[in-house]
């Protein structure tokens, strides 16, 4: 079994991956930088379902709590471990539940990732933020997730 950088087995995070559903999107985050829009980096977003038993799913519950929690382990594996003159922020999370007509309207926990410059943060995004997002989705496909939607 192999292990992840921070010591954990890389077939655990495949099964969090796989269990929850779990598919990514990447946005860009941008700035108004002297009255100009500008691109300084990306939002990387994991989103993943724990299958709510009822047809009320409650927004913040303790399998969301859980679902985060397990987004994280994720999170902090594909994050390149080096240091960069990137950064990479993880979003707190925000105890909502988020539903996109892409994946029909499941009810969903988010993690963000901004992936951003560590200096000059109104600069516009370089091949180290792009080599960045690059290695992280490199590295979810590796454990199975998808781009857009769940594909097992």
């Amino acid at each position: 079994m192999s292990e992840t950088n921070s010591g954990e087995p890389v077939d655990q995070l495949k099964a969090l991956v796989s269990d929850h559903q779990v598919c990514y999107e990447v946005w860009p985050e941008h700035l108004i930088v002297q009255g100009e829009s500008v691109q300084v980096g990306f939002g990387l977003e994991l989103c993943g379902t724990h299958g709510h038993d009822d047809t009320h799913p409650m927004p913040g519950c303790a399998q969301c709590y859980q679902l985060y929690t397990d987004l994280k382990r994720i999170a902090d594996w594909i994050e390149p471990q080096e240091q960069r003159p990137s950064q990479y922020e993880i979003q707190p999370f925000d105890r909502a539940l988020h539903e996109s007509a892409k994946r029909r309207f499941r009810p969903e926990v988010t993690l963000t990732i901004k992936i951003l410059h560590r200096e000059g943060f109104d600069q516009p995004v370089d091949d180290c933020e792009q080599r960045c997002l690059t290695e992280m989705v490199q590295k979810l496909g590796e454990l199975g997730a998808t781009r857009g939607k769940w594909r097992s």
